[in-house]
């Protein structure tokens, strides 16, 4: 079996991959875009729906047919920076969406997260339930959304950017004159405590995060406290995340949800490109071992 690895070869996450994948024999090989096509190069066809073609990588090359998976890890025209680049990105997407094999993730289900707001139309179709929010672009809306939610309202982006979730404060007032020129997004600030739930094929990891900054992620930078534990979800919400996960067409996911003091579940959005690495150092879950599992069983 043959798996092919794409993506920048710093990136922690496909490190750990590799690691994994390593130490279970498999055979793989590892397309980077950062050298920007000069060490690889690529050419397939297709013929009565059979793909036909090959993947070189320096000296080595190897058949289309052979590969049995693809995980795509930091790859996208999107990000790329000059003309090249773009193109270099573009055609790894493309020769990765010919193969009928395994592939984590597809571009269309990895791109649903590209629109926040899309995306959480499309949660709450599987039992979850979202915060109240308001996407605008006049500063006396925003005005008025912060009034009905009693102060306690949140923004961040709205795109797949990363962007840091920081709570709305009348400090912030003046500024609000800026979204007019550049839409944000605000939600309603929902109590409680954050579970990041990796999905990987039909596995599950659930993380419960304990902090007291409006964005765990960055409690260091803000002089914040965070603690992290792996826990066991009940069985109804591990269902919803599973389905909500296949829903997408996510092999791979990172879900975002934060549970009441009254034990409702709120999903926030759902990450289908996860840096599941973060959350393993803290816990000792063995997402990346499943992960190399489901790459070498190759299912597609």
């Amino acid at each position: 079996m043959m798996i092919l690895l794409m993506g920048p070869m710093a990136d922690p996450v496909l490190a750990n991959v590799c690691a994994r994948l390593a130490v279970r024999n498999a055979d793989l090989m590892l397309v980077h875009p950062e050298s920007d096509g000069q060490d690889w190069d690529v050419s397939w066809s297709t013929d009565d729906g059979r793909v036909v073609g090959r993947i070189r990588l320096g000296q080595r090359v190897i058949d289309a047919a052979s590969i049995e998976a693809v995980y795509l890890r930091g790859v996208g025209a999107r990000s790329a920076s000059t003309p090249r680049e773009r193109m270099v990105a573009t055609t790894l997407w493309e020769f990765a969406e010919s193969l009928p094999v395994l592939v984590v993730n597809r571009r269309q289900p990895g791109h649903t997260n590209m629109s926040k707001p899309y995306q959480q139309r499309l949660i709450e179709q599987y039992g979850f339930l979202v915060p109240k929010t308001l996407v605008t672009m006049v500063p006396e809306e925003a005005r008025r959304f912060y009034d009905d939610c009693q102060g306690r309202v949140i923004y961040k982006s709205i795109s797949a950017e990363r962007s840091i979730v920081r709570p709305l404060t009348p400090a912030d007032f003046p500024r609000l004159e800026q979204i007019r020129t550049c839409p944000v997004q605000l939600q309603e600030m929902i109590p409680g405590a954050d579970l990041r739930v990796h999905t990987v094929g039909d596995r599950l990891f659930a993380t419960e995060v304990l902090s007291d900054g409006a964005d765990y992620r960055y409690a260091e930078r803000e002089d914040k406290q965070r603690t992290m534990r792996a826990v066991e979800l009940e069985a109804s919400v591990q269902t919803r995340c599973l389905n909500l996960a296949k829903g997408l067409g996510l092999s791979l996911s990172g879900i975002d949800l934060r549970r009441t003091p009254d034990g409702a579940y709120y999903c926030f959005e759902v990450n289908t490109s996860p840096g599941f690495t973060f959350f393993e150092n803290y816990t000792g879950q063995r997402i990346g071992d499943a992960l190399a599992d489901l790459l070498c069983a190759g299912r597609a």
